[in-house]
């Protein structure tokens, strides 16, 4: 671990500009790649904090940010940490309520937007409140207080010719201390308060630092592909580890365009969520029903042998596969990933077994905000299909009173931000975090997740139901987008099955513009092959497990609606109240 050659992430920043070997980041635009060469990153580093010390940043009132993924927003994030203020990332979705309290809780004074007219109205009316709302978009309508981010960089870099100014921003830049917070992040819950992760530089660093020994990446010849939402920790996390390994990066415009980008600039480090390759994997699914004749025969018969067979099987099968339908596969992702990791949640076990076979080198970690945020991932030395990797060789995890996963370490969280109760709460008397998650550990130091404490239901009758595992069992059918168990406090389990609109266009033979979701809902063909799907699950758990009754629903599940988080993580409280009368119904005699 190398985490003491920097006492701070601005620093680790600053290496990165000024190293010889760092080709720069990339941002697409308009379908175009805008450079940010290291001269021009520190630039703006030293504009942005001169600007921000002049408006006030740091002097008691942090900076949030409502923005998209961009150099724009962590130049921004590192300015703000050079005036000795923690940047608080804040999601589009966020209800009115929490943006409040979040507000407040931080202290937030500054807030940097891409826009103001594109946030719900709820947020929209509660801008007075701020000094200052800087907006990334120069062609956005201002809001009285607000300041566009280029006149801001220009009023920095009218401050920069003063005298003394360098000297200043290195003070600002050496006197930040590793116990310092460089953020304060609100973790996402279905229900109740915001919980505010309150994080370290070291933290941060000691995180970089353990996974540098794991994965080394290189400058002259890996780049990374940025497409998560970097207001979540693990993209944070990402970005501090690229720009630990000087690392050329294309920040992604939208996730939706992963495909087109991956092929045109042949990224060979990338990090997804769960549901983004899923997607990725109906669409390689469903390319086969375009085909025709004996093309359409092997690649049906190549992508049924990726799902089903177990990766390291079939090895001369593999081989002619590969040859003649996997390579192109993988060339249309720009054919050089050496590593996707996924994270977030669990990664479907047939998804995982499609990619792998297909020649995808996907790697499975797990973490949580409050470990800044990896606590084990899978690499290629060390790789167990299943697993969520070994525990970081920084970090002691150990398996306690009903099965939790205990963490100790120096890239555990100092505390929840003005949360004295739940801080006592959070850890056992030697010093472990409790993750509240449950797993376990193989012989060999691998980590197994097998549910979360919280996420236990007791039905009426008294018995115990995970819905993870039921779940996860569930949406590998592609008719199934989504799905949620319910269970807690009734006499039997019921689920939300939320329709996989590809496959059952495929199914009715219809196209997009054709398709009616509220239509497909009623189809015999698709309720029956959905009944026998849901009876061939049941099989696999216990009697007071099986789903008794089930409800198809055509509206899809969106961040934008509240119902996902901006990882893709259901928000159960979110779902239980949208569709508090259809899971009545089930319920009713």
């Amino acid at each position: 671990m190398q985490m003491s050659q920097f006492h701070s992430i601005p620093a680790m920043f600053l290496d990165m500009c000024r190293s010889k070997d760092f080709p720069g980041w990339f941002r697409r635009v308009d379908g175009s790649w805008e450079e940010y060469s290291g001269k021009r990153l520190e630039e703006l580093l030293f504009f942005a904090s001169l600007a921000f010390a002049k408006y006030g940043v740091g002097e008691g009132k942090s900076l949030g940010i409502i923005a998209s993924t961009s150099p724009n927003w962590i130049v921004a994030d590192l300015a703000c940490e050079v005036c000795h203020a923690p940047t608080v990332p804040l999601f589009p979705n966020i209800s009115e309520e929490h943006f409040q309290f979040q507000c407040d809780d931080s202290e937030i004074g500054f807030l940097a937007v891409d826009n103001v007219d594109v946030l719900d109205a709820g947020i929209r009316k509660h801008m007075a409140r701020f000094r200052y709302i800087i907006c990334f978009d120069d062609h956005a309508k201002l809001p009285v207080n607000g300041i566009y981010w280029k006149s801001l960089l220009k009023e920095g870099e009218i401050l920069s010719r003063e005298y003394g100014t360098q000297e200043w921003f290195k003070y600002k830049i050496d006197t930040i201390k590793r116990s310092h917070l460089f953020s304060v992040i609100y973790t996402s819950g279905s229900t109740g308060c915001p919980k505010g992760v309150e994080l370290s530089h070291r933290n941060m660093l000691s995180m970089v630092g353990s996974l540098e020994s794991m994965i080394d990446p290189k400058p002259e010849t890996d780049a990374g592909l940025s497409v998560l939402p970097v207001a979540h920790v693990f993209e944070r996390m990402v970005i501090c580890f690229y720009m630990r390994k000087h690392l050329k990066v294309y920040f992604a415009d939208s996730p939706k365009n992963i495909g087109v980008i991956a092929h045109e600039v042949h990224p060979t480090i990338g990090t997804f969520v769960p549901r983004i390759l899923e997607k990725f994997a109906d669409v390689i699914t469903s390319r086969e029903y375009r085909l025709t004749g004996a093309k359409r025969m092997l690649v049906h018969r190549a992508i049924r042998f990726a799902k089903k067979n177990i990766p390291g099987h079939g090895k001369m099968r593999r081989a002619i596969y590969d040859k003649l339908v996997y390579v192109k596969i993988r060339e249309a992702l720009g054919g050089k990933f050496k590593w996707i990791i996924s994270g977030s949640s669990a990664l479907n076990k047939t998804v995982y077994r499609f990619l792998v076979n297909i020649g995808f080198p996907i790697f499975e970690g797990y973490g949580l905000t409050e470990c800044c945020p990896v606590i084990s991932v899978n690499v290629p030395q060390a790789n167990r299909m299943g697993s969520v990797g070994k525990p970081l060789e920084s970090l002691e995890v150990k398996i306690g009173e009903k099965h939790e996963i205990l963490v100790k370490g120096m890239s555990v969280f100092q505390g929840y931000r003005n949360m004295p109760d739940m801080n006592r709460a959070a850890w056992t008397e030697d010093g472990f975090f409790r993750t509240g998650d449950q797993g376990f550990l193989d012989k060999d130091g691998f980590l197994f997740l097998t549910g979360r404490i919280k996420e236990i239901f007791k039905t009426s009758t008294g018995k115990y139901v995970s819905p993870v595992p039921i779940e996860l069992e569930l949406v590998r059918h592609p008719l199934i987008d989504a799905a949620m168990i319910e269970a807690n406090n009734r006499k039997f389990v019921s689920a939300l099955l939320f329709i996989g609109y590809d496959e059952a266009m495929r199914i009715l033979g219809k196209r997009r513009a054709d398709f009616n979701a509220e239509e497909a809902c009623q189809n015999p063909e698709i309720l029956e092959t959905l009944q026998a799907y849901v009876d061939a699950v049941n099989r696999k758990f216990n009697r007071w497990e099986q789903i008794k009754k089930w409800t198809l629903v055509a509206e899809p599940l969106a961040v934008e609606s509240g119902m996902m988080t901006p990882t893709f993580k259901l928000r159960r409280g979110a779902v239980e109240k949208r569709f508090h009368d259809q899971i009545e119904k089930m319920y009713l005699e």
